[in-house]
């Protein structure tokens, strides 16, 4: 997984919500780009969930395995997932 790949993801038009899978197996899901900010060198991802105001991450991209598209279904909570 790359920058590109995650930066690709982030301003694609349409933005389709996508999870970010890590190697420790968190996951994070991207519900709108607002959510997620890219460094400009591309090392680390701050990522905010939707349902935890105030609360924020930073990932090592490095540490990203894999994003994987997800539907944008009702009921979808858009919060971190253990």
């Amino acid at each position: 997984m790359t920058a590109d790949d995650i930066r690709q993801a982030l301003r694609a038009v349409p933005f389709r919500p996508f999870r970010l899978h890590l190697v420790d197996q968190r996951r994070f899901e991207v519900r709108h780009r607002d959510f997620a900010m890219l460094s400009p060198k591309g090392r680390s991802l701050v990522f905010y969930p939707v349902l935890k105001e105030g609360a924020w991450e930073v990932l090592d991209v490095a540490m990203i395995a894999s994003l994987e598209m997800i539907s944008d279904a009702p009921g979808a909570t858009g919060s971190q997932a253990a």
